[in-house]
């Protein structure tokens, strides 16, 4: 009896340790538990609001929530729209204030800011969202681009530091015909299907932009009603922070 207890416990540690968050280098959570076939669809929003009615329109349509990462600015720009995403059960939290950019590019290890303004960047977010009844605890930063010392930062104002999963190209529906990286809706999706083709999607965190450049024609948040419907196809469900 104690030889079955024992190799069930053994079992429990061993999925557990499975079971695990992927985190990156600089400390942020990339994957959720790994053991569930779950997506985290995240949404964020700065200059662009064009796609938010048609997302939040297919999410309501298929039933599920999403996670939606506001700037200050944008939220001060788009109060009633925000207010909605909220009242509709979504997850909102903070993408930066006046989406600064952290650290360098190049040189990914320094900070562009001092710690102190990038403290109060992220506290005068959180502020105007928790006027609005946002409980936000999980935090992308601007640009999807942060180290170490920005994860350190957030963490010190109790927020959890999460970016989006690699492996596909959704993170560049940004991205315009007058750009070397411009990369098209079809070549996305095709992107994301063969990553779960070949890998499987348990925990990912997909990033999709329901705002672009208006140079940009090809939006992918237009086919969203098709990925949604066709990850679900394959058995995955849709979850938010």
């Amino acid at each position: 009896m104690n030889r079955i207890i024992l190799s069930i416990f053994i079992l429990g540690v061993l999925n557990i340790a499975k079971a695990q968050n992927i985190i990156d280098q600089e400390g942020a959570l990339i994957r959720s538990d790994t053991l569930q076939k779950n997506i985290y669809l995240c949404f964020t929003g700065h200059d662009y609001y064009e796609g938010f009615d048609h997302v939040l329109g297919v999410l309501q349509n298929k039933k599920i929530k999403a996670s939606f990462f506001l700037t200050g600015d944008f939220v001060r720009n788009h109060t009633d729209l925000v207010k909605r995403i909220i009242s509709q059960g979504h997850y909102v939290g903070a993408h930066s204030d006046k989406h600064l950019l952290y650290c360098d590019w190049s040189k990914k290890d320094s900070l562009l800011h001092t710690p102190n303004v990038i403290k109060e960047d992220i506290l005068n977010n959180l502020k105007i969202l928790q006027d609005l009844g946002a409980n936000a605890s999980y935090f992308i930063p601007p640009y999807e681009w942060c180290n170490t010392k920005v994860v350190q930062i957030a963490k010190e104002l109790n927020q959890t530091t999460v970016n989006y999963s690699p492996g596909t190209r959704s993170n560049a529906d940004y991205t315009t015909p007058d750009m070397s990286n411009y990369i098209s809706s079809e070549a996305i999706l095709e992107s994301i299907y063969n990553y779960e083709k070949l890998k499987g999607m348990n925990g990912f965190h997909l990033l999709i932009h329901p705002g672009t450049n208006p140079l940009r024609k090809d939006k992918l948040y237009l086919h969203l009603d098709e990925l949604i419907h066709k990850l679900m196809s394959k058995g995955y469900q849709f979850k938010k922070f």
